[in-house]
This record gives C-alpha cells, structure tokens and sequence, in this order.
C-alpha cells in the first residue's frame, strides 16, 4: 500500500479489468520489503519507500510512503480515499490492508475510507 498526502495508490489492471494494488511475486535472493519497491515501481512507475512489511495467510503486504515518479509503470495508476469501482478482487480483500496500513501510520480513518 503506496501513500501520498492521506491517499492511497492503486493501479488498473487491464487483464483483470479493475483496480488493485501493486504487487507480484518475490523473486530469488528478494526480501519482500525489496519486492514490494520493485513490483510498485514496475506497475506505476513510482518509487516506494517502505516503511513496514507484513505477513498475510497467503502474500506479504508493504505500507510505504510514495515517492517520485520514475518513469512509465506497466500500468495506469490513480490515489484515491476510498475504494475505486471496479477492483480487480473483492473490497474485502482490500479491507484488511487498509485498516492495517492506515493503523501502521498512525491514522485512524473512517468506515467510508476503508470499505
């Protein structure tokens, strides 16, 4: 999860045909905190500067705070404060992550902005 000024990025997914957050595999010899900068640089062209990595049941989830765009990312990307239509997955996928990242800065936000 990519923030910016209380926003949070997300990147359209042309296969998928909906909204996702950036993300991918780790590849060999990759942390996650590592992954996480390189697959969000390749989907939206942006750097990511990571703040906290953590585990999920099935994936690791990174918070970071968006830094420059440094080039062209494989993928449109906007900010948003709420949960753009369509997502690529279900909103409660999302749900933990934001609750989470929000948290993990030090914010607590509406319902309206993690649902």
């Amino acid at each position: 999860m990519g923030v910016k000024e209380g926003l949070f990025l997300m990147v359209f997914n042309p296969k998928r045909k909906g909204w996702e957050m950036p993300g991918g595999s780790i590849e060999p010899g990759e942390t996650p905190a590592e992954a996480a900068r390189r697959e969000f640089r390749e989907e939206s062209g942006m750097e990511l500067e990571v703040l906290d990595v953590k585990s999920l049941d099935d994936c690791y989830v990174a918070i970071g705070k968006v830094g420059e765009k440094t080039g062209d990312g494989e993928m449109e990307h906007a900010f948003f404060r709420e949960l753009p239509s369509p997502l690529a997955f279900t909103a409660e996928e999302y749900i933990p992550v934001l609750r989470w990242g929000w948290e993990r800065l030090g914010r607590h936000p509406s319902s309206n902005e993690i649902q």
